[in-house]
């Protein structure tokens, strides 16, 4: 995946996403090719656009996961 030079974004993430960032990471990467959270985030930004215009992705329960924790 080509990479366009851009203003990275600085967004605070929880420890248990950085968890899971580095798990994904982690079960992405292979002794041949190592795989940043950088780049799991990149994918994952792809896959919910991706899913987004398929029609695929469950809209409500996407912003219901962006809604704080009590």
């Amino acid at each position: 995946m080509p990479k366009k030079e851009k203003k990275r974004l600085q967004v605070v993430i929880s420890e248990e996403q950085d968890a899971l960032l580095t798990r994904a990471a982690y079960e992405l990467s292979s002794p041949e090719r190592l795989v940043s959270k950088s780049e799991v985030v990149r994918l994952a930004i792809e896959k919910i656009a991706r899913e987004l215009e398929e029609g695929k992705a469950d809209l409500a329960e996407l912003l219901k996961k962006l809604e704080p924790e009590e």
